[in-house]
């Protein structure tokens, strides 16, 4: 924006005891100092000052110039007033910490990201177009607030297609991620008198919304298998949080006999599950194994999002939820929700309609298999005694060490060579077991850098 477009919020009072002059000058010194106006940014031309206040503008010149002298602004011909780097300011209070700040390491083995590199923008911005030139005057107001009917649709479409979901359009919420889509389950299933919730574990590290909606979080362990569903219905829960189609953080896969026990108990029960479905389109070595809610359609709340499959920048998710929920879970997010963006939930419908969704896709499970054999592949030369787990599919793999080490030591040596890192023990809600495994993300690495990082891990186990 050039000087003569920039806005300022200043005020003049011609009855005032002080000149207008001095007028400008004060509030334009308080609102540097207390930092309203940041060192660098632009203020008006004196010409378009002048007009906006109805003044002469070498009055507003003659202000400029004061302030300059002081320090706060800075003046060149031919270009914009600007306020001047070193302005003096008053000291603003020291803010907290931020939680959840980004990793910075140079090569990160953390799971939960996709490869950034590779978001299909050019294809993102077709769909954009194509959705802005077909959205209607009323999408672009605050209807469909419980999700586009567009993207509803392809969801339903999908979801059936490749994950086997069973859904009318109408069961489909949008939602802002897993995240948000937790918070309003949460909420949800306390008001529907749920006081136990099982959690698979190892399993989620971030545990503490369920228990601020008032759940008492059960740990269930997990085998070869999945969730051990005996010890599950031995338990008080009312509910049952689940990684089906690819159990984070093991990496195993619900086996059938498990998918029907868990059914029996939900229907005895009357029971709930929330399906995570977080990577279930990411299989390398078979075909994908279905959602739960296929065989459980009126007992799984199935949760899917767009973060894994092409970015958490979208902050895009989406529910299928049975309809003895559906009330419960339209009436959270209509007391604290807007909703989504409608504009990138046609455009994902678009994206999704096109085929251009199953591409990326095909694309990009072409893209992890590679990695993970390159990973896997060092692995086997580098630390020959180490047990892979899990099966070929998602976005990590898990390495048993064997022997245990100090997790704590290796994470800071790691970190010196500018490697994350990240254990299964941190997972646990018990006690962890006695043994050390490493949580490798191979997504949002290249094979050159998922070599050379390898070689600091190495170097880090060490010591």
């Amino acid at each position: 924006m050039s000087s003569r477009e920039a806005e300022l919020l200043l005020a003049v009072d011609r009855g005032g005891a002080e000149s207008l002059q001095t007028q400008i000058e004060a509030q334009l010194r308080h609102a540097i100092r207390s930092g309203s106006l940041r060192p660098g940014s632009e203020v008006p031309s004196t010409r378009a000052l002048s007009r906006d206040l109805g003044v002469s503008r070498p009055l507003v010149m003659e202000a400029y110039a004061q302030l300059a002298a002081e320090g706060y602004l800075a003046l060149r011909q031919g270009a914009a007033p600007r306020i001047a780097e070193s302005a003096p300011r008053v000291p603003a209070p020291a803010l907290p910490a931020r939680l959840g700040q980004p990793p910075t390491d140079r090569y990160d083995f953390r799971p939960g990201i996709p490869d950034l590199s590779s978001f299909p923008s050019r294809q993102w911005l077709k769909a954009v177009d194509a959705a802005l030139k077909s959205m209607m005057p009323d999408d672009f107001g605050y209807t469909q607030r419980y999700g586009s009917e567009p993207l509803r649709n392809a969801l339903a479409d999908y979801l059936g297609r490749v994950r086997g979901v069973s859904a009318d359009p109408r069961q489909i919420l949008i939602v802002g991620g897993f995240e948000q889509a937790r918070t309003f389950l949460a909420r949800a299933l306390r008001r529907r008198g749920v006081h136990h919730l099982a959690v698979e574990d190892p399993g989620y590290r971030d545990r503490e919304v369920w228990s601020t909606a008032g759940l008492t979080l059960i740990p269930i362990p997990v085998d070869d298998e999945g969730i051990d569903v005996e010890k599950l219905a031995a338990s008080k829960a009312e509910a049952v949080l689940l990684t089906p189609a690819h159990q984070y953080p093991t990496g195993v896969v619900m086996s059938g006999a498990r998918r029907l026990a868990i059914t029996a108990w939900l229907r005895d029960k009357n029971a709930i599950a929330v399906e995570d479905d977080y990577d279930g389109e990411f299989r390398y070595d078979r075909a994908p194994i279905g959602a739960l809610q296929g065989i459980a359609i009126d007992r799984v709340v199935y949760v899917g999002t767009a973060s894994k499959t092409l970015a958490p920048a979208l902050r895009l998710g989406w529910m299928v939820v049975p309809p003895l929920l559906l009330s419960a879970l339209e009436d959270e997010l209509r007391q604290v929700d807007f909703g989504r963006s409608r504009i990138e939930q046609h455009a994902l419908a678009r994206f999704i309609e096109t085929g251009d969704f199953d591409r990326h896709l095909r694309r990009m499970r072409l893209v992890y298999r590679k990695r993970r054999e390159v990973l896997l592949s060092a692995l086997k030369s580098e630390l020959p005694d180490a047990e892979i787990g899990g099966v070929s599919a998602g976005l990590h793999a898990t390495v048993r060490l064997p022997v245990a080490v100090d997790e704590a030591a290796v994470m800071l040596r790691a970190e010196k060579r500018g490697i994350g890192l990240s254990f299964m023990s941190k997972h646990h809600l018990h006690a962890p077991p006695k043994t050390s495994t490493l949580l490798l993300s191979y997504a949002n690495q290249s094979e050159a850098a998922i070599r050379i990082a390898l070689k600091g891990l190495l170097s880090a186990l060490a010591g």
